[in-house]
């Protein structure tokens, strides 16, 4: 595994704890995940087929005490296991390139002129740490971040469930599609997500908030292929403080 100690593009500081959006603990009894519970009106956990083989455009904003800042995102989305997230400032300089496939990943750092790869690069800033970055499409696109393996409560407007790692989720909904969304540690949320016009505004308790809007979509014009280091760029051990 390359272990990243922190990934600034999610990172900014801190901002005053935001309201709490999500659902409050209630009681029931949980509910194994079967294929007649997810088709009886749970949300999508997976991107729509109409969402696979697009390019995206997002503008992203973020705010703490440290400062605020922005930058431009590009989505290029061919399936759930097979992306490329590239991003750059506002003058249109690359900052950094992130590619998923397969379980392979490669991430390159531009302004430092370095890159690496492995099964698994691990970013551990606040936000991703919470939500891996292999959530990044499904969050970007409004989705639940995470697979569900029991559901403890459903109904029209609202879920429970929780995931793979034993973590607890829940969801506002509308027409099966998330509305709000939080990931619970104890009583407390960690991190909570709200739908927004043409994109949405993540929080996490330390602080941090990110806000973006789609501003392109269309279909990818061809084939995604792989992302080619520059060369000259140097192989690193992935210590990522330094990106923006």
């Amino acid at each position: 595994m390359i272990a990243i100690r922190r990934a600034s593009f999610f990172s900014r500081g801190a901002i005053a704890f935001g309201a709490i959006l999500g659902l409050q603990c209630a009681a029931g009894s949980s509910l194994p995940v079967t294929p007649e519970v997810l088709d009886g009106g749970s949300p999508g956990w997976a991107v729509p087929d109409e969402s696979l083989e697009t390019q995206r455009l997002f503008r992203v904003r973020y705010e703490g005490q440290e400062g605020r800042g922005g930058m431009k995102l590009v989505l290029k989305l061919a399936s759930e296991s097979w992306f490329q997230v590239s991003t750059s400032d506002a003058l249109g300089r690359p900052l950094w390139s992130l590619q998923a496939r397969e379980g392979e990943s490669l991430l390159i750092d531009h302004r430092g002129r370095q890159f690496c790869s492995g099964e698994q690069v691990r970013l551990p800033d606040p936000v991703l740490e919470a939500m891996p970055w292999e959530s990044l499409p499904r969050v970007l696109l409004g989705f639940l971040p995470t697979m569900p393996d029991t559901i403890v409560q459903s109904s029209a407007d609202a879920i429970e469930f929780q995931s793979f790692d034993g973590r607890r989720w829940t969801a506002r909904l509308d027409a099966g599609r998330p509305l709000s969304w939080a990931l619970w540690e104890m009583d407390r949320p960690v991190l909570w997500w709200s739908r927004q016009a043409d994109g949405g505004l993540l929080s996490h308790r330390q602080g941090i908030q990110i806000k973006w809007r789609e501003v392109v979509n269309e279909r990818l014009r061809a084939p995604l292929e792989d992302l080619q280091v520059p060369t000259g760029y140097q192989p690193s051990i992935c210590d990522a403080s330094h990106l923006p």
